[in-house]
């Protein structure tokens, strides 16, 4: 199944087509949905999902900001635009972009579906790319259990597997390593605020192997004995503030801005210490909450959705039904109200 993200300020018209990729399921699913491009970027690094549906005029960052993000990080996801007539034109400069799939609004779900369907050839030319991804990842948040010994064999691995990589072109493998980078960058900087961020500057495979085994050695020289509970603390506060305020209209920039970390990595220690990504999470707190209001007959089902901070009523009962598996009205029934 290919994730999907949809970035769209207008809920209505986000709704909406976030239920016309669900209706093609199995083979997508809707991962995230956002109001800005900001909230986009954010979320593609916490999840990396394998296409994404954008808008073009969107407040705190528009689709053309994110496709441009898109595009020079050389990330193995298919974005389509969405436009409204007005700004067709102005969309089409985003062929530099690579972008070759867009949709007039009001979008027809034919015209999605096909956009959709075309996308399966490039996402089969991807999926490598996207494992080094996902492998990328995982590695870096497996970190603070390894010994330093582990973390050498399974470095030199993960090197290893991106030189094997059956690339279309060399930028591929570049963004992989230039990914890579920027995680155990940021990591490092999480503990030692001071420290500045050291580039890739080497081409040659020795030369990476001796960068990248640089960065591994700073972590676990600088990686104090409390680290651990330093993280420890910061995400329980985090969550602290989730469980007291989860009906507000919040970011996780904010979360992370609050924690004093980059958005990557509070988002890679949020799941590492809680199990949750961070919407995950969010979401589970709010359906918590639902279930117990949907046991007070006087409250309407729209009231509780906007209650619990969900501003569209079709999306909370998509996210309803994810995660207890029937509907806010069917679970209101069983309850007996």
């Amino acid at each position: 199944m290919f994730q999907v993200l949809v970035a769209e300020d207008e809920i209505w018209i986000r709704d909406a087509v976030a239920e016309m990729v669900d209706r093609l399921a199995p083979h997508f699913s809707v991962a995230g949905e956002v109001s800005n491009g900001q909230e986009a970027w954010d979320f593609i690094q916490e999840h990396w999902p394998s296409i994404v549906i954008t808008d073009i005029m969107m407040p705190n960052k528009n689709g053309i900001w994110l496709s441009e993000q898109i595009y020079q990080a050389n990330l193995p996801l298919v974005t389509i635009i969405v436009s409204g007539y007005d700004n067709f034109q102005y969309a089409r400069q985003l062929m530099r972009f690579g972008i070759t799939e867009y949709l007039l609004k009001p979008v027809v779900e034919e015209e999605l579906h096909a956009a959709l369907r075309r996308s399966l050839v490039k996402l089969e030319g991807m999926a490598e790319i996207h494992k080094g991804v996902m492998n990328i990842q995982r590695f870096v948040e497996q970190m603070a259990e390894m010994s330093h010994q582990e973390a050498a064999i399974e470095l030199r691995t993960l090197l290893t597997s991106m030189q094997k990589l059956k690339v279309t072109t060399p930028g591929m493998r570049k963004s992989l390593l230039a990914i890579l980078s920027s995680k155990l960058n940021g990591l490092l900087e999480v503990y030692d605020h001071r420290r500045t961020f050291i580039p890739l500057d080497v081409e040659d495979e020795s030369g990476i192997h001796k960068y990248f085994a640089g960065l591994i050695e700073e972590w676990r020289l600088i990686y104090p004995q409390n680290a651990q509970h330093h993280v420890n603390n910061s995400i329980k506060k985090a969550q602290e503030y989730i469980d007291a305020h989860y009906y507000e209209n919040f970011s996780l920039a904010r979360l992370a801005e609050k924690s004093h970390m980059s958005v990557s990595h509070f988002s890679m220690l949020f799941k590492k210490t809680t199990g949750y990504t961070l919407l995950n999470y969010l979401n589970l707190v709010r359906i918590t909450r639902a279930k117990g209001l949907l046991q007070e007959p006087d409250l309407k089902i729209y009231e509780i959705a906007d209650m619990v901070g969900y501003s569209s009523l079709p999306y909370f009962n998509r996210i309803f039904k994810q995660t207890v598996t029937i509907t806010p009205v069917e679970y209101r029934k069983r309850m007996g109200q």
